[in-house]
């Protein structure tokens, strides 16, 4: 690990403006990433509950996901408007590409998390694909938050959108496990050499 100097930091806002559709919202920024494949014991960990390995990065969050039971999300640090993390509810008209390559509606209801200029992800279902980790990307924001489970629910049958992140969310998860799940993907990233060191405090 790395020590953090200062100019190494990466600025990060975060607003949480509806908090009783998001009760907590931790982020953090990692740098020096190095996008590659799991290690076997990660991929055969991952196949054995079903979920396909996809780069180091993601599937560190899918583990986390499964060894804590609180989902992550990792975004393209470069590819956020503004370095601006929102949560917010959907406006009208706004549409949203996801990871699985369709194009979704959203409606006001719904929660989503935005940069300055557009929804990057729908809250506690799917990412978008503007703000994918590939193998080009060198800084991520990591996400860990607690989103109510009723609203949860309604978004991903709306959208006829079933996940992992999804089905967890909407059995009400304890709150208090955000910030034990951010830290434990921040160790494995660490310890895998998938990212040197952090470089921005959770928020």
């Amino acid at each position: 690990k790395k020590e953090v100097k200062p100019e190494d930091n990466k600025e990060l806002k975060i607003t949480v403006e509806n908090k009783e559709l998001c009760s907590r919202y931790c982020g953090v920024v990692l740098t020096d990433i190095k996008v590659g494949p799991s290690p076997g014991w990660m991929k055969q960990t991952l196949k054995s509950v079903g979920i396909r390995s996809i780069n180091n990065v993601v599937d560190i969050t899918n583990y986390v996901m499964i060894e804590l039971g609180q989902p992550l999300h990792a975004f393209d640090y470069d590819k956020v408007g503004g370095h601006e993390i929102k949560v917010r509810n959907a406006k009208a008209g706004e549409k949203l590409a996801t990871l699985d390559g369709k194009e979704r509606e959203l409606t006001e209801e719904m929660l989503v998390i935005a940069d300055q200029n557009r929804p990057i992800g729908i809250a506690g279902v799917m990412g978008g694909t503007h703000t994918e980790v590939t193998e080009e990307t060198n800084t991520i924001v990591l996400e860990a938050a607690n989103f109510e489970a009723k609203n949860n629910r309604k978004t991903s049958k709306a959208l006829n959108l079933r996940t992992d992140a999804a089905t967890r969310y909407e059995k009400s998860l304890d709150p208090n496990m955000t910030y034990p799940g951010i830290v434990r993907a921040v160790e494995l990233l660490q310890e895998l050499g998938a990212a040197d060191f952090l470089v921005a405090d959770v928020q």
